[in-house]
């Protein structure tokens, strides 16, 4: 009973973190568990007891919540002004993360003289650090505070949520030398000196790595071996999510139970090999067993502090613990009830864990495996003859192959959510993958870690073994990855169609015995999954057209959905060492709207924050016809781009004003500048070049019926007077502004000319060029224009029908939920929650 109880209570924890913003929740919540319960009475299944309990366990859930989560919330962290810097001093708080050229950390700061007195919690990143920093070490820093945040689109990933949810009261960036000053070791603390003395082995074996392995072999084993991602190749963290074994790069509960079924079998297998009398002395005291079980958790325990001891290793701690105590009192069969456990302590510890992905995906593959484990032992024949070895290893395989079809299905629909793929066959190669890594790669790196801390020396033992089996493991995967078909994309499912799918699940399971329950289960099952493939895109009827500008902070992208189905892709954002806008932010929204083939990609300039992300779109999109302005540049960014089309036989094709017009449909897509084409050019300063390339940019204008939009890339104040001047420009409907509201691209006669109802801005938030300009917002807001701006409104999209006048604007802001005041306006701003959460599903559906 367990089990249930335990999933009762997170049903109510989830209710709870609901209720603040939707008063209706907890009573379709409670109604829900009524009819719940009644269901399982009137099937025989349960108790009026049982039910009872599992009443009470929703409303411990609820209330839980409350207390833990609502009550103990801090206030928003205050807006700091981008310009003022400030002196702070801490501690670090949890293990430092290093990658290439820089370190991150979590630090919490002491309160501030004449302060709220509540401590803050920053995450701090240094670049070009000059000194090595240790979990536990007091520093001072100095550098300019800034509220959480991240992009904020349709159907995406909430990043600032996220950090929220982490405990994330600012960020903050440093760079250079002595930007930090150590004020006290961590090892002086005793609260801190063990965790101090855990980093600093961490450090030693990732120095002794850096000299000793080289990529992609150094970034495969920083990560599965001491939980540190930063040196993972990009490249290779998409080859094993798209073989479906990226749960393989993070330290998992495979990697701590094979630490503990080393531990626990060598300890008992030593026991037992004791001379008889002594062992039979031990018994009166101990088992061999029990000896075995208490002796694996201080190893366990070590290495998963070693980790790091992130939320994912501390999940499958607890849940090697649980399993040992498990064997200690007898009943390790009971494997639901240790995982249920294990569960409830994680959400008691920390209630916003329900919402981690880590913790959603770990706890629903065990959950399929111990219900298959107990569906398969339940089905046994006991009377059955023995087998010959071909037939004991084919039924091993078919075993493996059906275990591995079960997780898959199950987590199949968080994949999906979180990532927009489908890694179907992770079925087979989790199959090789999993003893690989588990067998060979995770003892012999954790034998080279054990073997450098007891030895010491700067290199790694065993080097050439590692370098050579992890590379080898890659090149496998990689090869798997580029399989026509292997890579699909698909829309990120909806929160109802999620239940549903769970629920037939849920009743699948509980009378399998029925077989017109099995079937029709089994039918939804089947049509959901293959709705999720195929993704279609709907409310096509030819007169519905949406133009979006996404929000990809200090850059451009804006996609034209148009009435006959065509899709049109204005830039694609930046893309950084760690962060490209194309993979984290178009491509997602793009397959959301069940979007796969781009009739024209639009690159207006060569610049990283209008190009950098078109790289990952040309390579994962079925793109017909690529625009730009022919000008080019060494960068590598640009050196990435142009190899991109060239694999994947596209040619740029360099457009002119008055020359390049285009019929999408019953749409026309027209090309306003640059003029004329490019020229040979001597070397100029860097500013002189931005300036040149921000006049020659692609300025394109689309036009349906009587509607015209017109998008203005980063051309300035030259390109815009011969614009103004060109008889063709006319009023527009919609502006994007040109470069992203800066004082140079600021026109007051073409802006005349134009005398647009709606003008939006693409720009960052805390942007070190200060734009928008405020000269820009009051030329364009005196004219009565209505102004959006990415950074404070999110995603911007606005919809219309070419054969009406009507256009609707609408902003990522404004489907936020908003939580309740009951003395202001309860009920009429509950029912504007539901209609934002409705049409949030229908978004996404």
């Amino acid at each position: 009973m367990l089990p249930s109880l335990t999933l009762a209570f997170i049903c109510g924890l989830a209710l709870g973190s609901l209720v603040p913003y939707f008063p209706l929740s907890i009573v379709l919540g409670l109604i829900g568990a009524v009819l719940g319960s009644a269901m399982f009475l009137a099937h025989g299944r349960s108790t009026a007891g049982i039910s009872t309990a599992h009443y009470g366990c929703l409303l411990a859930g609820i209330v839980y919540w409350f207390a833990s989560v609502e009550s103990s919330s801090n206030p928003p962290t205050f807006e700091h002004v981008p310009e003022t810097f400030e002196t702070r001093t801490g501690r670090i708080i949890s293990p430092v993360q290093l990658a290439p050229d820089r370190m991150s950390m979590v630090i919490r700061c002491d309160p501030t003289p004449g302060g709220e007195g509540l401590p803050l919690t920053v995450r701090l990143t240094w670049r070009a650090p000059d000194r090595p920093l240790f979990e536990g070490d007091r520093i001072r820093l100095r550098a300019r505070l800034r509220a959480p945040s991240g992009a904020s689109n349709p159907g995406g990933f909430d990043y600032a949520s996220y950090l929220e949810r982490q405990g994330i009261d600012a960020l903050a960036t440093v760079s250079g030398v002595e930007a930090i000053e150590v004020l006290e070791s961590g090892g002086a603390d005793p609260h801190w000196a063990v965790w101090n003395q855990f980093d600093r082995w961490r450090a030693s074996i990732r120095r002794s790595a850096l000299e000793s392995l080289s990529q992609p072999a150094l970034g495969l084993y920083l990560g599965v071996i001491i939980g540190e991602r930063g040196y993972l190749e990009s490249e290779v963290r998409d080859e094993f999510m798209v073989t479906g074994t990226v749960h393989l790069l993070s330290i998992s509960g495979s990697h701590l139970g094979l630490v503990a079924m080393i531990t626990f079998l060598a300890v008992r297998r030593g026991l037992l090999l004791l001379p008889a009398c002594w062992l039979l002395a031990l018994s009166r005291w101990i088992t061999p067993t029990r000896s075995a079980a208490v002796a694996t958790v201080a190893p366990v325990t070590a290495y998963a502090c070693l980790a790091g001891a992130e939320v994912a290793t501390v999940r499958s701690l607890l849940m090697v613990l649980v399993a040992l105590m498990a064997k200690w009192l007898g009943y390790e069969r009971r494997m639901f009830h240790a995982l249920s456990a294990a569960a409830l302590i994680i959400v008691a510890h920390d209630p916003q864990a329900i919402y981690d992905i880590s913790f959603q995906l770990s706890f629903l593959s065990v959950s399929a495996v111990a219900w298959w484990l107990a569906k398969t032992e339940g089905a046994g024949n006991p009377n059955e003859s023995p087998q010959s070895k071909p037939a004991l290893i084919g039924r091993w395989i078919r075993d493996a192959v059906l275990m591995s079809a079960v997780v898959t299905v199950v987590t199949l629909p968080l994949v999906a959510l979180y990532f927009n793929q489908f890694p179907w066959v992770g079925l087979l190669t989790n199959l090789a993958a999993v003893p690989v890594m588990g067998a060979l790669l995770v003892p012999m790196g954790l034998a080279a870690v054990v073997w450098q801390g007891v030895v010491g020396g700067d290199s790694l033992p065993c080097a050439q073994a590692i370098q050579w089996s992890m590379d080898a493991l890659v090149l496998a995967l990689r090869l798997v990855s580029v399989l026509p078909g292997t890579e699909w994309h698909g829309a990120s499912p909806s929160l109802p169609s999620l239940v549903l799918f769970y629920g037939c699940l849920a009743a699948l399971a509980i009378w399998s015995d029925r077989r017109s329950i099995r079937w029709s289960t089994a039918t939804g099952l089947l049509l959901l999954v293959l709705w999720w493939l195929w993704s279609p895109r709907l409310m096509l009827d030819g007169d519905r057209f949406r133009i979006t500008f996404l929000d990809v902070s200090q850059g451009d992208s804006a996609v034209l959905e148009l009435p006959g189905g065509e899709v049109v892709l204005i830039d694609g954002g930046a893309s950084y060492e760690r962060f490209d806008m194309g993979r984290s932010v178009v491509a997602p929204y793009l397959w959301n709207r069940g979007i796969r083939t781009i009739d024209y990609v639009i690159a207006t300039h060569p610049q990283l924050d209008h190009v950098g992300g078109l790289t990952y779109v040309l390579r994962h999109f079925n793109v017909r016809h690529v625009w730009g302005s022919g000008d080019a540049r060494q960068e590598l960014f640009y050196q990435r781009l142009t190899e991109t089309l060239a694999q994947q036989g596209l040619t740029e094709h360099v457009v002119r004003a008055g020359r390049d017009t285009v019929m999408l449909g019953d749409c026309a897509l027209k090309v306003l500048n640059p003029f004329a084409p490019p020229v040979q050019r001597q070397a100029s300063s860097r500013r002189l070049e931005g300036h040149r390339l921000n006049n020659r940019s692609v300025v394109t204008q689309v036009t349906c019926g009587i509607h015209k939009m017109l998008f203005a890339a980063d051309v300035e104040q030259e390109a815009l007077s011969r614009m103004s001047q060109d008889e063709q420009s006319e009023r527009v409907d919609v502006v994007k502004v040109p470069h992203h509201g800066a004082g140079s691209s600021l026109q007051p006669e073409w802006l005349d000319r134009i005398n647009p109802a709606y003008a939006v801005i693409s720009v960052g938030r805390h942007n070190s060029y200060g734009h928008p300009a405020d000269a820009v917002l009051q030329a364009y807001r005196a004219r009565g224009i209505s102004v959006y701006r990415t950074d404070r409104d999110g995603g911007i999209w606005l919809t219309g029908r070419r054969s009406q006048p009507a256009l609707k604007i609408h902003r990522m802001h404004d489907e936020r939920i908003r939580p309740l005041s009951p003395s202001a306006c309860l009920w009429a701003c509950e029912q504007s929650n539901w209609e934002r959460l409705l049409h949030r599903w229908m978004e996404a559906s």
